[in-house]
């Protein structure tokens, strides 16, 4: 890799060289302000300096990143994640190494080698693991990021969707096109971020004084067609709008509805949370609530290299507010 230089800190701040110069040598033509920039990106970046010698010592901060097999085979959601994070860590002059988790066993052999092979700068986990598995990892001496997943026992930095919040404003939408028979669909037993889904959908609800169906609540359906077939199936009085928990059970119940020759959006409106190629693939497009993938993984970067920096500070979790993208599977309900 190449040396960190002046005109990498200048160009990471967006300032010229000259003020990178002046405030690396502590001079009065840049305000305090600045100096404190310049030195925290110094520091970010890798570059070392003493006194007014201008000579960088580079070393290169290596990461590890784990993430289970089924989080490796999102390509559109979490892989974009990791491909965020690859290139911001590139661009604080780092490396990214992924381990893939296959057993989930924290004393498996392929992993304990892994974490001895060098002492790493830090440690991300990608999504949900097992919580015992990201405990033991937390625990070890390394500065620890957990992306897309929490717990209260968990004492490190986090970085996740505000769900809740996401899934408030899906629900609003649809009550705003005149919905007031909504249904929710998602296992709320496979992530906290669905169990969080579901109570920003009641929360909707309830805000708009309109009643929970439990027969339009189906929390614990698993992403399975014959599953979700079977359980559609069975609901009596068809709500006009569904809220779906992620974009693959968004088109799986897109599916369900072309099979039954019901038209989505004239007869019914779906929306669902992620923007991932299900939504357009889907015909029609799925309308959804999304987060900035990349953004996530360049707050997860910038996030390590302040732990890094700054060990002692209170830990922080990062919720990311999702955004409202409108496509073709929502309409205006007329009653």
């Amino acid at each position: 890799m190449e040396k960190v230089t002046m005109q990498d800190i200048a160009n990471h701040l967006n300032i010229s060289k000259n003020s990178v110069s002046q405030a690396l040598r502590n001079k009065d033509g840049v305000s305090e302000n600045t100096k404190k920039l310049v030195r925290q990106a110094a520091d970010d970046l890798g570059y070392f300096y003493n006194g007014q010698s201008s000579l960088p010592v580079y070393r290169p901060k290596e990461f590890l990143l784990l993430a289970t097999s089924f989080a490796l085979t999102q390509i559109s959601f979490f892989g974009e994640i990791i491909t965020s994070m690859e290139k911001y860590a590139k661009i604080a002059k780092g490396t990214l190494t992924t381990l893939e988790i296959k057993n989930p066993d924290f004393q498996d052999t392929e992993i304990q080698n892994k974490l001895s092979q060098k002492k790493w700068d830090g440690i991300f986990i990608l999504s949900h693991i097992t919580n015992s598995f990201i405990q033991d990892i937390i625990s070890l001496d390394y500065p620890c990021v957990v992306i897309d997943h929490h717990h209260p026992h968990f004492l490190t930095d986090t970085v996740v969707t505000q769900n809740n919040k996401g899934a408030f404003s899906a629900v609003e939408q649809l009550i705003k096109l005149n919905h007031n028979k909504i249904g929710f669909i998602g296992d709320v037993n496979f992530s906290p971020s669905y169990e969080e889904r579901l109570s920003g959908y009641l929360k909707a609800l309830s805000l708009y004084d309109l009643p929970v169906e439990q027969e339009y609540i189906l929390s614990d359906i698993k992403e399975d067609q014959s599953n979700l077939y079977s359980k559609l199936d069975s609901i009596h009085d068809m709500p006009t709008a569904w809220f779906c928990v992620n974009s693959g059970i968004g088109f799986i119940l897109n599916s369900y509805f072309q099979s039954k020759g019901v038209r989505v959006p004239d007869d019914i409106s779906i929306l669902c949370f992620d923007n991932t190629e299900f939504t357009r693939l889907s015909n029609p497009k799925l309308s959804c609530i999304a987060t900035d993938l990349d953004y996530m993984g360049k707050v997860s970067i910038d996030l390590m290299l302040k732990r890094i920096n700054n060990p002692n500070a209170p830990f922080i979790e990062v919720g990311i507010n999702p955004e409202l993208i409108i496509r073709d599977s929502t309409n205006r309900y007329d009653s």
